[in-house]
Order: structure tokens, then C-alpha cells, then sequence
């Protein structure tokens, strides 16, 4: 919602007795030729404010299985997720849980994996809690970071007429993709896991680049560009993500790189050079 009002829907009981309350919000007005109101339901239109907490009610009233079929939907990698999955009003409870449950996923997959190369090794099994505050760094900055930054640049440059709601949205659920690609990459084949990951990033890069590029303005220069360093970007999480999270093995070795006791720095740097 790029605008400074949000609509909240307000129950009425009129059988709570004779304690009444009083709303400060104004009546939302009705769309002319529409149908009659429920008279136990009214819209109010709450005015921006960033102190003011009704008005991001609506970004979080939503519930479990409007999130799950939401996330099923950007599993299958296509546009107009804004109007069609989400009725115009994208949420942002579901994107922020998405994140979440994939940095849960990503440090229990790894931890798992390094536990067995450990085990089958003959050596003690410690827990690898800085890779835990790598995923958070990485997803929340991406997830959360990345698209703010996009949204306040698209609006400095005059690209695009969206909301940061549109962009944390879009990007927050473009990242469901990782969840099932975390738990098939438990599979300890360096080529499995290296299609697993492929696919995951093919399939949530177009998801990305379909919902945003149509907001963007096609007759200005920097829509294409922009659409191309948000691919390039995407591809570069999917990278870092594989080396990072998905580079253990049973046997100890990836690759013919020896990937035990290296902390994700290293990793990032063996991997990548020669």
C-alpha cells in the first residue's frame, strides 16, 4: 500500500452491554454502486503515521492458512502475485516468518550434515553457533534489507510507484523457494545439491523478476538495469547460500576441498579461488 491510509476492519457487538466505546477513526467512504454494508462490520480509514500502530494492523491480519496458501503460491514462480494471491493488500506476517523458518532450516540442515561428517570422522561434535548469526545476517539483510533499499531507490529515481509493504512482500516470499531446497540438499551428492540449488534460485528469481518488473516504468533507463542487478543479486545469495550452507559432506571432503573446521569466511574464499 503506497498511500497514507490503511483500512481496518471494526467488529460491533451490540450485546456488550451498556459500555460503549468511542472511535476516533473516520468512516471509510463507500464505493458508489457497491452493495450494502454489513451492519456489524465498518471500514475506517486509519492516516499514516509511523507512531501509529493501527495502522500497520492491516499488514498482520491475516491468518495461518491465508499465509500457507500465499507461500504455495510463490512456490510456482509467476506474476501478479500482488492482485491475485494476495487481493491487492500483500501482508508482511508471512514474508517475516518465511524468513525466519528459513534461517532455522538452513542452520538445522547444516548443523545436521557437519554433525555426521564429525561423527563418521571419529571427532567431537561441536556446535557451530557463528553459522547461525551468518544465516541471520544473510537472510534478514537480504530479505529485509535489499528490498527496502530497492524501494527507496525505485522512489528517488521515480522507476516504480510501490510501497516498501509491495517490496518486503514480494521478496519475503520470493525466499519460500529456499525451505524444500534446504531439506533436499541433506542428500550428500556435491551435483544434487548444486541442481537443487539451481533450481530453487531459477525458480524464485522469476518469481522476483515477474512481480517486479511490471511496477517498474519500462520507458525509463534504469528499469532494465535495475531488473538486471536484482537477478545478478539473487544469484549471488544463491551462491553464497550453496558454499555457505550446502557444502557438507559425510565423507568430509567437497569438491576435493576440505571443508571441516573452516569457518563460513574461509569456506566463501576456498571456494571461490583456485
Amino acid at each position: 500500500m503506497s498511500g497514507g491510509y490503511a483500512i481496518v476492519d471494526v467488529d460491533e457487538d451490540e450485546s456488550s452491554g451498556n459500555l460503549q466505546f468511542k472511535s476516533f477513526l473516520e468512516p471509510a467512504p463507500a464505493a458508489s454502486g457497491s452493495a450494502s454494508p454489513n451492519p456489524e462490520r465498518r471500514e475506517y480509514v486509519v492516516p499514516y503515521s509511523p507512531f501509529n500502530i493501527a495502522y500497520y494492523q492491516v499488514y498482520f491480519d491475516v491468518d495461518t492458512t491465508t499465509v500457507l496458501r500465499r507461500v504455495a503460491r510463490a512456490l510456482v514462480p509467476q506474476g501478479g502475485f500482488i492482485a491475485d494471491a494476495c487481493d491487492g493488500q500483500v501482508d508482511l506476517y508471512g514474508p517475516f516468518w518465511t524468513l525466519t523458518t528459513l534461517i532455522l532450516i538452513l542452520y538445522t540442515t547444516s548443523t545436521l550434515t557437519s554433525s555426521l561428517q564429525a561423527y563418521h570422522a571419529g571427532e567431537s561434535v561441536v556446535a557451530n553457533i557463528p553459522l547461525l548469526s551468518t544465516a541471520t545476517t544473510l537472510i534478514y539483510v537480504y530479505g529485509l534489507g535489499v528490498p527496502a533499499a530497492l524501494w527507496a531507490g525505485t522512489r528517488w529515481l521515480g522507476v516504480a510507484e510501490w510501497g516498501p509493504a509491495e517490496a518486503l512482500g514480494i521478496y519475503g516470499y520470493a525466499m519460500a523457494a529456499y525451505v524444500p531446497v534446504s531439506l533436499l540438499c541433506l542428500i550428500p551428492y556435491t551435483i544434487a545439491r548444486w541442481v537443487f540449488v539451481g533450481l530453487g534460485a531459477a525458480a524464485s528469481g522469476f518469481f522476483l523478476i515477474t512481480n517486479i518488473y511490471p511496477i517498474f516504468s519500462p520507458e525509463h533507463k534504469w528499469a532494465r538495469l535495475l531488473v538486471i542487478a536484482v537477478g545478478a543479486l539473487h544469484a549471488g545469495v544463491a551462491l553464497a547460500m550453496k558454499i555457505l550452507f550446502y557444502s557438507y559432506a559425510v565423507a568430509g571432503k567437497v569438491d576435493d576441498v576440505d571443508v571441516g573446521g573452516d569457518t563460513p569466511a574461509e569456506r566463501m574464499i576456498r571456494a571461490l579461488l583456485p
